[in-house]
């Protein structure tokens, strides 16, 4: 037991073994505490049977265990180097963009202290005679989606 139990110490740096009975059951608790941020790879193996069926399924269990927590361990691994390699491939775009330098802004448009720009209001002036008249809005798409047998959108409203 103990020789399976080495290579599985080895691999986590660390495991816990707790034993308790309840009744004529003994439960076995099998706790990684690796240095891993994972939780996966923290959880504990927890078997609970008579110390009879222990002794014959308790090193099969821990093989088992030990290849998945493996199995795991590398593939939390893997997907870190992918994340990091990744980052640095954005880092670079990120450097290369901000290189080439960026358009400068087109100014915004000049516009009055009430939010009216002049040019405008010097159309709604002229045509209105003085005062600013409300804009109308005709559409032209209303007879065309009628001809063509589809809804018209504003006949809706």
């Amino acid at each position: 037991m103990f020789q399976q139990l080495e290579a599985f110490v080895r691999e986590t740096g660390k495991v816990t073994l707790t034993l308790k009975m309840a009744g004529e059951q003994m439960a076995v608790v099998v706790m990684p505490g690796g240095d891993s941020k994972e939780t996966a790879l923290r959880q504990p193996l927890v078997l609970t049977a008579t110390p009879a069926a222990l002794d014959e399924g308790f090193v099969d269990a821990l093989r088992t265990f030990e290849g998945a927590h493996r199995s795991l361990a590398e593939q939390v691994s893997a997907t870190t180097e992918i994340l990091q390699a990744a980052e640095k491939s954005q880092a670079g775009k990120a450097q290369k963009a901000l290189s080439k330098g960026s358009k400068p802004a087109l100014p915004a448009p000049a516009s009055t202290a009430d939010g009216n720009d002049e040019g405008d209001e010097e159309e709604q002036t002229e045509e209105g005679g003085g005062k600013p008249q409300p804009a109308t809005v005709t559409s032209t798409l209303a007879p065309a989606a009628a001809d063509a047998g589809q809804t018209d959108l504003l006949s809706l409203l």
